[in-house]
């Protein structure tokens, strides 16, 4: 995808600067701005999906601690009656939720990752999506750049 923008760029640098305007033209911001803004869209929605996604993982792996501590009490309670067939169903059983909580850590750890990643690519696309507005709005107020509200 970048070889096809650096491909690309002599010819929209001469377009722009042909038409006496700047790299960043309006015509280039009217269609770049609705883009990032859908991308900018997608990307915190995607984020909030993840965020959703480890929080169920967490919620899941609290259960699970919960349960292998009872587990491991209903074993210890087991043994001190003499059913040591008691003891070993639930020792089978917290050693179950043990893995399965050893599953949902590495799920977390790979939601995590994908969390920051999504966050990193929204802060780019923010940050791109300013430097336009910025350099559009400048071009766009001639001589003066920043808009007082008063009327001559």
């Amino acid at each position: 995808m970048c070889w096809r923008l650096m491909a690309s760029m002599p010819r929209l640098v001469s377009a722009g600067l042909a038409s006496g305007g700047t790299l960043e033209s309006e015509p280039v911001m009217a269609q770049e701005l609705p883009r990032l803004s859908a991308r900018l869209e997608k990307a915190r929605s995607e984020i909030a999906a993840v965020a959703q996604s480890r929080k169920r993982i967490q919620a899941q792996m609290t259960v699970l601690e919960q349960q292998d501590a009872k587990l491991g009490q209903q074993a210890a309670k087991a043994r001190q009656i003499g059913r040591e067939d008691l003891a070993h169903v639930a020792l089978a059983r917290q050693q179950e939720a043990r893995s399965q909580r050893a599953g949902l850590h590495d799920q977390l750890g790979q939601l995590l990752s994908e969390e920051a990643r999504l966050t990193i690519a929204a802060q780019r696309v923010q940050a791109r999506k300013a430097r336009i507005y910025w350099f559009g709005l400048q071009g766009q107020d001639g001589e003066d750049s920043v808009d007082t509200g008063r009327r001559p």
